[in-house]
Protein backbone atom coordinates (compact mmCIF):
# COMPACT_ATOMS: atom_id res chain seq x y z
CA UNK A 1 0.00 0.00 0.00
CA UNK A 2 1.41 3.76 -1.03
CA UNK A 3 0.99 5.57 2.60
CA UNK A 4 2.53 8.97 0.77
CA UNK A 5 -0.49 8.75 -1.38
CA UNK A 6 -2.44 12.53 -0.95
CA UNK A 7 -5.98 11.75 -1.83
CA UNK A 8 -6.85 15.61 -2.07
CA UNK A 9 -4.05 16.21 -4.93
CA UNK A 10 -5.63 12.86 -6.56
CA UNK A 11 -8.29 14.09 -9.12
CA UNK A 12 -10.19 11.40 -8.57
CA UNK A 13 -9.81 10.80 -4.95
CA UNK A 14 -13.97 11.60 -4.40
CA UNK A 15 -14.88 8.97 -7.49
CA UNK A 16 -13.17 6.68 -5.85
CA UNK A 17 -14.54 7.01 -2.57
CA UNK A 18 -17.94 6.50 -3.77
CA UNK A 19 -16.95 3.57 -5.32
CA UNK A 20 -15.54 2.45 -1.93
CA UNK A 21 -18.90 2.90 -0.71
CA UNK A 22 -20.69 1.17 -3.07
CA UNK A 23 -18.45 -1.75 -2.86
CA UNK A 24 -18.99 -2.21 0.72
CA UNK A 25 -23.01 -1.92 0.49
CA UNK A 26 -22.84 -4.44 -2.12
CA UNK A 27 -20.94 -6.33 0.37
CA UNK A 28 -23.43 -6.11 3.14
CA UNK A 29 -26.22 -6.63 0.44
CA UNK A 30 -24.46 -10.35 -0.39
CA UNK A 31 -24.18 -10.66 3.65
CA UNK A 32 -27.79 -9.73 3.68
CA UNK A 33 -28.76 -12.15 0.98
CA UNK A 34 -26.67 -14.82 2.52
CA UNK A 35 -28.27 -14.60 6.25
CA UNK A 36 -31.66 -14.73 4.75
CA UNK A 37 -30.81 -17.80 2.84
CA UNK A 38 -29.69 -18.92 6.48
CA UNK A 39 -33.03 -17.86 7.81
CA UNK A 40 -34.88 -19.27 5.28
CA UNK A 41 -33.33 -22.72 5.06
CA UNK A 42 -33.54 -23.07 8.84
CA UNK A 43 -37.13 -22.92 8.45
CA UNK A 44 -37.37 -25.42 5.63
CA UNK A 45 -35.54 -27.94 7.81
CA UNK A 46 -37.81 -27.30 10.62
CA UNK A 47 -41.19 -27.77 8.35
CA UNK A 48 -39.64 -31.45 7.34
CA UNK A 49 -38.97 -32.17 11.10
CA UNK A 50 -42.87 -31.51 11.29
CA UNK A 51 -43.95 -33.05 8.31
CA UNK A 52 -41.98 -36.54 9.29
CA UNK A 53 -43.54 -36.40 12.29
CA UNK A 54 -39.98 -36.08 14.00
CA UNK A 55 -40.64 -33.19 16.16
CA UNK A 56 -41.42 -35.56 19.37
CA UNK A 57 -38.01 -37.19 19.11
CA UNK A 58 -35.80 -34.44 18.19
CA UNK A 59 -37.45 -32.74 21.41
CA UNK A 60 -36.76 -36.23 23.34
CA UNK A 61 -33.31 -37.45 21.72
CA UNK A 62 -30.71 -35.44 22.34
CA UNK A 63 -27.96 -37.51 20.34
CA UNK A 64 -30.85 -37.32 17.73
CA UNK A 65 -31.26 -33.60 18.06
CA UNK A 66 -27.67 -32.95 17.83
CA UNK A 67 -27.17 -35.11 14.70
CA UNK A 68 -30.21 -32.96 13.48
CA UNK A 69 -28.56 -29.34 14.36
CA UNK A 70 -25.19 -30.49 12.94
CA UNK A 71 -26.83 -31.28 9.62
CA UNK A 72 -29.14 -28.33 9.64
CA UNK A 73 -26.22 -26.12 10.41
CA UNK A 74 -23.59 -26.90 7.40
CA UNK A 75 -26.37 -26.86 5.33
CA UNK A 76 -28.01 -23.28 6.20
CA UNK A 77 -24.83 -21.27 7.25
CA UNK A 78 -22.09 -22.79 5.83
CA UNK A 79 -23.26 -23.51 2.03
CA UNK A 80 -25.20 -20.26 2.15
CA UNK A 81 -22.17 -18.55 2.40
CA UNK A 82 -19.46 -20.25 0.33
CA UNK A 83 -21.95 -19.77 -2.91
CA UNK A 84 -22.72 -15.96 -1.96
CA UNK A 85 -19.00 -15.81 -0.95
CA UNK A 86 -17.85 -16.13 -4.24
CA UNK A 87 -19.61 -12.90 -5.19
CA UNK A 88 -18.46 -11.42 -2.40
CA UNK A 89 -14.85 -12.24 -3.50
CA UNK A 90 -15.77 -11.05 -6.86
CA UNK A 91 -16.66 -7.12 -5.23
CA UNK A 92 -13.56 -7.39 -2.84
CA UNK A 93 -11.14 -8.74 -4.96
CA UNK A 94 -10.04 -10.36 -2.01
CA UNK A 95 -7.03 -13.31 -3.45
CA UNK A 96 -8.31 -15.85 -0.06
CA UNK A 97 -10.82 -14.74 2.26
CA UNK A 98 -10.42 -17.48 3.72
CA UNK A 99 -7.08 -17.80 5.23
CA UNK A 100 -7.07 -21.98 6.14
CA UNK A 101 -3.59 -22.50 5.56
CA UNK A 102 -0.48 -22.41 8.58
CA UNK A 103 -0.18 -19.81 10.70
CA UNK A 104 2.62 -17.20 10.56
CA UNK A 105 4.37 -19.55 13.23
CA UNK A 106 3.63 -22.30 15.19
CA UNK A 107 4.34 -20.38 18.77
CA UNK A 108 2.57 -17.37 17.84
CA UNK A 109 -0.79 -19.75 16.61
CA UNK A 110 -0.31 -20.95 20.39
CA UNK A 111 -0.08 -17.56 22.16
CA UNK A 112 -2.78 -15.93 19.97
CA UNK A 113 -5.39 -19.11 20.96
CA UNK A 114 -4.42 -18.59 24.84
CA UNK A 115 -5.02 -15.01 24.54
CA UNK A 116 -8.18 -15.09 22.44
CA UNK A 117 -9.53 -17.67 25.30
CA UNK A 118 -8.49 -15.70 28.05
CA UNK A 119 -10.30 -12.75 26.34
CA UNK A 120 -13.42 -15.06 25.73
CA UNK A 121 -13.13 -15.69 29.50
CA UNK A 122 -13.42 -12.01 29.87
CA UNK A 123 -16.64 -11.93 27.69
CA UNK A 124 -18.06 -14.52 29.88
CA UNK A 125 -17.92 -11.84 32.65
CA UNK A 126 -18.73 -8.82 31.12
CA UNK A 127 -22.21 -11.11 30.14
CA UNK A 128 -22.57 -12.04 33.52
CA UNK A 129 -22.92 -8.19 34.62
CA UNK A 130 -24.77 -7.50 31.58
CA UNK A 131 -27.60 -9.87 32.41
CA UNK A 132 -27.57 -8.92 35.98
CA UNK A 133 -27.65 -5.49 35.58
CA UNK A 134 -31.18 -5.99 33.12
CA UNK A 135 -32.40 -8.33 36.26
CA UNK A 136 -32.01 -5.52 38.47
CA UNK A 137 -34.66 -4.15 36.43
CA UNK A 138 -37.07 -6.85 36.38
CA UNK A 139 -36.66 -7.69 32.57
CA UNK A 140 -35.00 -11.46 32.31
CA UNK A 141 -33.04 -12.35 29.60
CA UNK A 142 -33.31 -15.64 28.59
CA UNK A 143 -31.60 -18.22 25.50
CA UNK A 144 -32.60 -21.29 24.02
CA UNK A 145 -32.07 -24.54 25.89
CA UNK A 146 -29.81 -26.50 24.27
CA UNK A 147 -30.13 -30.94 24.44
CA UNK A 148 -27.41 -32.03 26.67
CA UNK A 149 -27.54 -35.72 26.30
CA UNK A 150 -25.86 -38.36 28.61
CA UNK A 151 -24.18 -41.50 27.82
CA UNK A 152 -20.97 -41.77 25.92
CA UNK A 153 -22.60 -41.40 22.51
CA UNK A 154 -24.65 -38.16 23.80
CA UNK A 155 -21.35 -36.54 24.79
CA UNK A 156 -19.82 -37.70 21.67
CA UNK A 157 -22.75 -36.08 19.73
CA UNK A 158 -22.57 -32.61 21.99
CA UNK A 159 -18.79 -32.06 21.20
CA UNK A 160 -19.28 -32.44 17.45
CA UNK A 161 -22.23 -30.01 17.46
CA UNK A 162 -21.18 -27.41 19.95
CA UNK A 163 -17.41 -27.97 19.82
CA UNK A 164 -16.25 -28.80 16.51
CA UNK A 165 -19.14 -28.02 13.82
CA UNK A 166 -20.36 -25.30 15.16
CA UNK A 167 -16.65 -23.26 15.57
CA UNK A 168 -15.68 -24.01 13.03
CA UNK A 169 -19.23 -23.00 10.32
CA UNK A 170 -18.96 -20.30 12.24
CA UNK A 171 -15.61 -18.85 11.92
CA UNK A 172 -15.28 -19.80 8.30
CA UNK A 173 -18.09 -17.84 7.57
CA UNK A 174 -18.01 -15.01 9.71
CA UNK A 175 -13.90 -14.25 10.23
CA UNK A 176 -13.99 -16.21 6.60
CA UNK A 177 -16.20 -14.95 4.06
CA UNK A 178 -17.60 -12.17 5.62
CA UNK A 179 -14.05 -10.59 7.62
CA UNK A 180 -12.24 -11.39 4.81
CA UNK A 181 -13.70 -9.78 2.05
CA UNK A 182 -14.12 -6.65 4.24
CA UNK A 183 -10.54 -6.41 4.93
CA UNK A 184 -9.66 -4.53 1.71
CA UNK A 185 -11.86 -1.52 3.45
CA UNK A 186 -9.88 -1.88 6.67
CA UNK A 187 -9.18 -4.35 9.57
CA UNK A 188 -10.74 -2.63 12.46
CA UNK A 189 -13.85 -1.88 10.34
CA UNK A 190 -13.96 -5.96 9.18
CA UNK A 191 -13.62 -6.95 12.34
CA UNK A 192 -16.15 -4.68 13.83
CA UNK A 193 -18.58 -5.60 11.06
CA UNK A 194 -18.28 -9.22 11.04
CA UNK A 195 -18.34 -9.24 15.00
CA UNK A 196 -21.57 -7.40 14.96
CA UNK A 197 -23.11 -9.91 12.29
CA UNK A 198 -21.86 -12.75 14.69
CA UNK A 199 -23.55 -10.83 17.70
CA UNK A 200 -27.02 -10.28 15.91
CA UNK A 201 -26.55 -14.06 14.35
CA UNK A 202 -27.18 -15.56 18.06
CA UNK A 203 -30.37 -14.20 18.29
CA UNK A 204 -30.77 -13.72 22.08
CA UNK A 205 -29.17 -11.15 24.59
CA UNK A 206 -27.90 -13.64 26.64
CA UNK A 207 -25.23 -15.07 23.75
CA UNK A 208 -25.02 -11.76 21.66
CA UNK A 209 -23.02 -9.81 23.87
CA UNK A 210 -21.01 -12.48 24.33
CA UNK A 211 -20.10 -12.62 20.84
CA UNK A 212 -19.53 -9.00 19.96
CA UNK A 213 -17.21 -8.76 22.45
CA UNK A 214 -15.88 -12.67 22.05
CA UNK A 215 -15.51 -11.45 17.96
CA UNK A 216 -12.83 -8.98 18.39
CA UNK A 217 -10.65 -11.08 20.04
CA UNK A 218 -11.45 -13.91 16.87
CA UNK A 219 -10.97 -11.41 14.61
CA UNK A 220 -7.65 -10.33 15.55
CA UNK A 221 -6.26 -13.27 16.39
CA UNK A 222 -7.37 -14.68 13.07
CA UNK A 223 -5.56 -11.44 11.31
CA UNK A 224 -2.68 -11.06 13.47
CA UNK A 225 -1.57 -15.20 12.85
CA UNK A 226 -2.75 -15.37 9.16
CA UNK A 227 -4.94 -17.98 9.27
CA UNK A 228 -8.57 -18.34 10.32
CA UNK A 229 -8.00 -21.72 12.09
CA UNK A 230 -6.47 -19.53 14.96
CA UNK A 231 -10.22 -18.43 15.50
CA UNK A 232 -11.62 -21.64 14.95
CA UNK A 233 -9.45 -22.89 17.96
CA UNK A 234 -9.86 -20.31 20.25
CA UNK A 235 -13.96 -20.81 19.27
CA UNK A 236 -13.69 -24.61 19.79
CA UNK A 237 -11.41 -24.10 23.42
CA UNK A 238 -14.57 -21.78 24.62
CA UNK A 239 -16.84 -24.05 23.94
CA UNK A 240 -14.76 -26.90 24.80
CA UNK A 241 -14.86 -25.03 28.23
CA UNK A 242 -18.93 -24.38 28.61
CA UNK A 243 -19.50 -27.65 27.69
CA UNK A 244 -17.34 -28.99 30.06
CA UNK A 245 -18.95 -27.23 33.17
CA UNK A 246 -22.25 -27.88 31.59
CA UNK A 247 -22.06 -31.55 31.75
CA UNK A 248 -19.95 -31.40 35.18
CA UNK A 249 -23.00 -30.05 36.79
CA UNK A 250 -24.46 -33.72 36.35
CA UNK A 251 -22.02 -35.35 38.69
CA UNK A 252 -20.46 -32.61 40.96
CA UNK A 253 -22.13 -30.12 43.85
CA UNK A 254 -23.18 -27.13 42.15
CA UNK A 255 -20.69 -24.96 44.50
CA UNK A 256 -17.89 -27.52 43.69
CA UNK A 257 -18.35 -26.49 39.61
CA UNK A 258 -18.51 -22.85 40.34
CA UNK A 259 -15.70 -22.75 42.35
CA UNK A 260 -13.60 -24.89 39.70
CA UNK A 261 -15.24 -22.43 36.57
CA UNK A 262 -13.65 -19.27 38.46
CA UNK A 263 -10.24 -20.83 38.75
CA UNK A 264 -10.80 -21.67 35.09
CA UNK A 265 -11.75 -18.44 34.22
CA UNK A 266 -9.37 -16.45 36.04
CA UNK A 267 -6.51 -18.44 35.26
CA UNK A 268 -7.08 -17.74 31.17
CA UNK A 269 -7.38 -14.21 31.85
CA UNK A 270 -4.29 -14.32 33.58
CA UNK A 271 -2.36 -16.64 31.37
CA UNK A 272 -4.12 -14.99 28.11
CA UNK A 273 -2.44 -11.55 29.88
CA UNK A 274 0.61 -13.29 29.95
CA UNK A 275 0.62 -14.21 26.52
CA UNK A 276 -0.62 -10.87 25.39
CA UNK A 277 2.75 -9.70 26.54
CA UNK A 278 4.85 -12.48 24.90
CA UNK A 279 3.12 -11.82 21.61
CA UNK A 280 3.96 -8.34 21.77
CA UNK A 281 7.87 -8.84 22.60
CA UNK A 282 7.88 -11.06 19.91
CA UNK A 283 6.13 -9.69 16.52
CA UNK A 284 5.18 -6.11 17.93
CA UNK A 285 1.83 -5.13 17.85
CA UNK A 286 -0.14 -6.15 14.96
CA UNK A 287 -0.45 -3.17 12.27
CA UNK A 288 -3.95 -2.84 11.09
CA UNK A 289 -4.52 -2.34 7.22
CA UNK A 290 -5.58 1.04 6.76
CA UNK A 291 -8.23 3.09 4.33
CA UNK A 292 -5.96 5.57 2.38
CA UNK A 293 -8.75 7.14 1.45
CA UNK A 294 -10.03 8.19 4.91
CA UNK A 295 -13.51 6.85 5.19
CA UNK A 296 -14.40 6.24 8.80
CA UNK A 297 -15.65 3.26 10.30
CA UNK A 298 -18.98 4.98 11.02
CA UNK A 299 -19.49 5.81 7.36
CA UNK A 300 -18.33 2.26 6.06
CA UNK A 301 -20.91 0.64 8.81
CA UNK A 302 -23.65 2.74 7.16
CA UNK A 303 -22.66 1.58 3.82
CA UNK A 304 -22.50 -1.88 4.76
CA UNK A 305 -25.61 -1.88 7.13
CA UNK A 306 -28.30 0.03 5.41
CA UNK A 307 -29.26 -2.17 2.26
CA UNK A 308 -32.38 -3.92 1.22
CA UNK A 309 -30.93 -7.33 2.31
CA UNK A 310 -29.08 -6.56 5.61
CA UNK A 311 -32.24 -4.59 6.80
CA UNK A 312 -34.75 -7.40 6.38
CA UNK A 313 -31.83 -9.89 7.92
CA UNK A 314 -31.08 -8.20 11.03
CA UNK A 315 -34.43 -7.08 11.10
CA UNK A 316 -36.11 -10.71 11.61
CA UNK A 317 -33.04 -11.86 14.13
CA UNK A 318 -33.63 -8.14 16.43
CA UNK A 319 -37.32 -10.16 16.81
CA UNK A 320 -36.49 -13.47 17.13
CA UNK A 321 -34.07 -11.64 20.19
CA UNK A 322 -37.09 -9.57 21.45
CA UNK A 323 -38.50 -13.32 21.57
CA UNK A 324 -36.02 -14.48 25.00
CA UNK A 325 -36.66 -11.14 26.50
CA UNK A 326 -38.85 -11.36 29.49
CA UNK A 327 -40.19 -9.52 32.68
CA UNK A 328 -40.60 -10.10 35.91
CA UNK A 329 -43.38 -7.84 36.78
Amino acid sequence: MNYNYNRYLDPEFFTKKEAQRKEIKQLGLYTGFALICQIVLQNVVSLILDFANLSEKYLTDGVFQNSFDVVTVVLSLLVPFYFIGKKMKDVSGAAEPVPLGKPCDGISFILSVVAGVGFCMMANIATSYFTLFFSIFGVELTSPEIAMPGGIAGVISSLIRVVVIAAITEEITLRGYVMGNLRKYGDKFAIIASSLVFALMHGNLVQAPFALIAGFALGYFSIKTGTVWTGIAIHAANNFISLAVTYAMDFLPEETVSVIYMFVIYGFIFFGLISVWLLKSRSGQLKFSTDYLGTTTAQKMKAFIFNPAMVVALGYMIYITMRFIGFKF
